[in-house]
């Protein structure tokens, strides 16, 4: 790694305090420090006037180091500060002559300033995550072309880019400090230090996880997938999870860091980020299994019920499901999480056990056959071939006026 790959270390200003501490001479002046304070880091300056004090004691924090000093960052202080009076001097302010005392013990205006690394902040709070294990990511593929190029060099990538497989996520552990961590960071793609984590309670597969966890890793990337540091990770038998780039985590801006931690820190009491999004999930996948097997079942098992009573022809589509939710509640049955997957599952029997034929005849399509003899006469089937079939037979016999007449059933106030 030379240091030409290096990205560059960027620390900003978090939380801060800037205050006046008043007049005082060097030899009385107590110091300034963060002991039992929430700061880390601190520095003060001195001048004739509180105005000149302000701008030394940014002037010793800009060459700290500690972060990126930026126009913004002083307009900052600034504001927070207020106007800094250049005109009160030292010894206006003590009501002492210059000539009283040697220029060696003249008195200063005081301006300190207490801060946090905005990095180093966020670290600590993603550190304190319930649930989240620091990984680091190895692919292990072609990297580059040889000089001929016939052939490629393998090596292992260590940036995921993009979606990622699950396997290339290793276990590691979190850096002492986000300036250690992020000092390491190289733009070569096999030494580029970056790490990551799993969004808890959101990965799973074919066999195992839930609808709730395939419904928070939905969330988390429909919420945050716009992030390029948010990747979609897959595997084999449908494995699914979401992992978040500390890099990016660190860097982003406010809003999104809030909000990220915030969801989080959430699945510690309850393991869901959006209630909503569960449920119109699980609707996504009763869907599904409708369409895939339960419709099918479902008219089987009315068939199987009352095949002694009649042969029906029930409702398809959309008034056969409607049919269906509307027996379910009443049989107060639902659709369930298997518990190995993102799929779900209902219990037909005991919908159709609270059927009644009834039921089934007021959804089927009715074929009523009429004829005259000695006055009206009107009989129902379910078949429409069973009805022609009997029109052939009062026919046969003689009832010229046979016929038959189609009723859909009345599903309006269904």
């Amino acid at each position: 790694m030379t240091n030409a790959t290096k990205k560059p270390v960027v620390l900003n200003l978090g939380d801060f305090t800037v205050e006046c501490l008043g007049v005082d001479y060097p030899d009385c002046f107590q110091g300034y420090g963060v002991a039992f304070s929430d700061y880390t880091d601190c520095c003060y300056g001195i001048g004739d006037t509180e105005a000149v004090a302000l701008e030394d004691c940014m002037e010793m924090m800009a060459q700290s180091g500690r972060i990126e000093w930026t126009d913004e960052v002083e307009c900052r202080i600034r504001d927070e500060y207020g106007r800094a009076d250049d005109s009160v001097t030292a010894a206006d302010e003590l009501g002492v002559e210059d000539d009283d005392a040697c220029e060696e013990y003249s008195a200063y205006w005081h301006v300190g300033i207490k801060w946090n690394v905005r990095e180093e902040q966020r670290l600590q709070r993603v550190r304190k995550i319930p649930n989240v294990q620091p990984l680091r990511y190895e692919d292990y593929c072609a990297v580059e072309r040889d000089s001929d190029g016939y052939s490629r060099r393998w090596g292992t990538v260590c940036r995921a880019d993009g979606s990622a497989s699950y396997g290339d996520f290793k276990d590691t552990d979190w850096p002492d400090s986000a300036r250690a961590y992020l000092d390491t960071l190289s733009d070569d793609e096999e030494e580029t230090g970056d790490l990551y984590f799993y969004v808890p309670y959101a990965s799973g597969s074919d066999y195992s996880g839930c609808t709730v966890t395939k419904a928070n890793a939905k969330w988390f990337e429909d919420t945050f997938g716009e992030n390029e540091w948010v990747h979609s990770v897959y595997g084999g038998h449908g494995t699914y999870a979401v992992a978040v780039g500390l890099t990016g985590l660190l860097g982003c801006d406010d809003d999104t860091f809030e909000s990220i931690c915030e969801a989080l820190e959430g699945l510690d009491n309850y393991p869901v980020f959006d209630d909503e999004a569960v449920s119109e999930f699980e609707s996504e996948c009763a869907n599904e299994a409708w369409d895939s097997w339960v419709a099918d079942d479902f008219v089987r098992a009315l068939e199987a019920k009352f095949a002694d009573c009649a042969d029906l022809e029930l409702p398809n589509g959309d008034a056969l499901r409607a049919f269906f939710e509307e027996k379910r509640e009443d049989a107060n049955t639902y659709w369930e999480c298997e518990g190995c997957g993102p799929s779900v599952y209902i219990r037909i029997e005991r919908v159709v056990e609270g059927i009644e034929f009834d039921d089934v005849a007021s959804r089927a399509v009715r074929y009523e056959v009429s004829h005259n003899d000695c006055g009206e006469r009107r009989e129902d089937y379910y078949l429409e071939s069973e009805a022609i079939e009997r029109v052939d037979t009062l026919r046969a016999a003689g009832f010229c006026g046979a016929s038959y007449t189609v009723h859909a059933p009345d599903t309006s106030d269904k």
